[in-house]
């Protein structure tokens, strides 16, 4: 998959995500802990809705770009990461700037 075929938005997400090493989902958005990256602060820093958000990652994990991982713990969670493969999107999108 090229850049050209991401929007702007997915991009986006994809290189947020990548800085901050990974966004967090503890599946309630009530059970967020200070210093863990959520859906919700990717929102405010795209100015788009966390279900957007949360359509967004889920598509990107969909087309192989991101991937998922559990953690466990008191109150587990998944922890979405950038792929291999997107982050030879990414890398593909900064030559092309």
């Amino acid at each position: 998959m090229s850049p050209g075929e991401l929007s702007e938005d997915l991009l986006a997400i994809l290189r947020i995500v990548k800085e901050r090493g990974g966004t967090d989902c503890s599946g309630s958005c009530h059970h967020r802990k200070p210093g863990e990256f959520h859906c919700h602060t990717l929102s405010q820093l795209l100015k788009i809705s966390s279900s957007g958000v949360k359509e967004r990652i889920r598509n990107l994990v969909n087309m192989g770009l991101m991937e998922r991982h559990r953690i466990e713990g008191d109150n587990p969670l998944v922890r979405f990461t950038v792929s291999p493969d997107g982050e030879k999107v990414l890398a593909s999108s900064d030559n092309r700037r």
